[in-house]
């Protein structure tokens, strides 16, 4: 198999090809967009170039043009900046996954958290600071999503569908590297050169390495069970599921990571759960710190999920309900807070939906952790909520936190304290933890 070969997995629209200059401009770089791109201007129209740093003097090449600005494809350094740094990635020119490897990490720190303090700066907070959460910028991630076609297992290239073959990658625990290694060569007789589909590897405390297969077309139980005795420990095929027909279960053994110093959560591979566990667990921390739980308090989790904040919270002493769409998740985290003895409770609310959102009665501090597109729906209900004093926001978002943010400030909220979390390092993504009171 061909190291690092990228294969088209798709077959493009055909569309009209934008006209755009031939010419070589030189650029001088200004700052970094919200995306990790260069800016800079170029006959008066702003002009993003990938891969370009702040105080660079670069040549480039527009490859496409749009009414209000261009983008452009880095040709030549001619000023390099004293934060560049090379990539510890070798294949980091073509995978998509990273987009701040050539950045000094304590630049990208500064970069992140310049972008969230411009964010919260809604007047009463001029001049705030947020904390910087960090913890290791390499072998964080306990958890990997991986995409497998013509007989390739990797990540989507940059800016395409395309995959990229991976053989090991630095922002992965060693033990999904490791597991990574093992699997490739039987993953490949089972899905072939003409199946496509997506391999999720999950780490757990201890090492093991949970791997859940979702493929085109009908699952083979034979086969499948083949495929998880070819794969070797630590790693297990916990299932694989297809588009057409009934899926197929193995072992279905659950696989666990700590929330606190005397707390575990326990999950499915496939299951959501946050990449990053030493960040996971400082915003925990954070966040228990914040709304200072005490035993006569109810709390209310949304987008709780297995109730990564909820039992937690539970834990220190407080009543918490828990809401989210997820039944299986749902159905779990009431297991696991009965298992635990901890007064938690769950129920399955689509939380975009302004008729199934609950507000319990004595609630009067909220946790929230919605998805990349934020919590409008529930900010209003919140907002228009006068018991509703304290409120902790966990955003993957800038964008949907700057409206949802605008929400709650207008019902009388003001951001008190804020921490940017570097839960994904080398990439642009900003997670932060914003606590607010009225």
């Amino acid at each position: 198999m061909a190291k690092h070969r990228a294969i088209n997995t798709f077959k493009p629209a055909k569309k009209t090809p934008t006209k755009v200059p031939s010419k070589l401009l030189d650029l001088q770089i200004e700052s970094l967009a919200d995306d990790s791109r260069g800016v800079a201007r170029y006959n008066n129209k702003v002009v993003f170039v990938g891969g370009a740093l702040p105080g660079e003097h670069v040549k480039a090449k527009i490859s496409r043009s749009h009414k209000r600005f261009d983008e452009a494809e880095l040709v030549e350094i001619n000023t390099q900046s004293l934060d560049r740094v090379t990539p510890i990635c070798a294949i980091y020119d073509q995978c998509g996954g990273c987009q701040l490897q050539h950045l000094d990490y304590q630049a990208q720190l500064n970069y992140k958290l310049a972008r969230l303090s411009k964010l919260i700066d809604g007047g009463e907070s001029a001049g705030f600071s947020p904390a910087i959460i960090q913890a290791s910028a390499t072998g964080y991630r306990h958890r990997a999503r991986l995409a497998y076609a013509n007989g390739e297992l990797g990540f989507k290239a940059k800016s395409s569908h395309s995959i990229v073959g991976v053989e090991q990658c630095p922002l992965l625990e060693d033990a999904i590297n490791t597991a990574l290694a093992k699997s490739r060569d039987p993953l490949a007789r089972y899905f072939g050169q003409k199946v496509s589909g997506e391999v999720v590897f999950s780490a757990d405390r201890e090492g093991r390495v949970g791997i859940r297969i979702q493929k085109d077309g009908f699952v083979d139980v034979k086969r499948s069970e083949q495929l998880a005795q070819d794969i070797g420990a630590p790693a297990f095929l916990h299932s694989v599921v297809g588009t057409k027909g009934p899926s197929w279960l193995g072992s279905g053994a659950s696989l666990s990571y700590q929330i606190t110093d005397s707390l575990t959560l326990r999950y499915q591979p496939g299951d959501f759960t946050q990449v990053n566990i030493a960040i996971n667990r400082q915003i925990i921390a954070q966040c228990l710190a914040w709304l200072a739980p005490e035993a006569d308090d109810l709390i209310a989790d949304y987008f709780c999920g297995l109730g990564n904040f909820s039992l937690a919270l539970a834990q220190s002493g407080a009543q918490v309900m828990g809401f989210d769409a997820g039944a299986g998740m749902i159905e779990s985290a009431n297991q696991q807070a009965l298992e635990k003895n901890l007064p938690a409770t769950y129920f399955c609310a689509d939380l975009f939906d302004p008729k199934a959102i609950t507000i319990p009665e004595r609630c009067r501090k909220v946790v929230l952790d919605p998805p990349r597109a934020g919590a409008k729906t529930l900010c209003e209900q919140l907002a228009a909520c006068k018991a509703i004093n304290c409120i902790v926001y966990i955003s993957c978002g800038p964008a949907s936190l700057t409206r949802d943010l605008a929400i709650l400030r207008q019902a009388g909220f003001k951001v008190e304290d804020a921490a940017m979390a570097d839960m994904f390092p080398h990439t642009h993504h900003v997670e932060s933890a914003i606590f607010l009171r009225r």
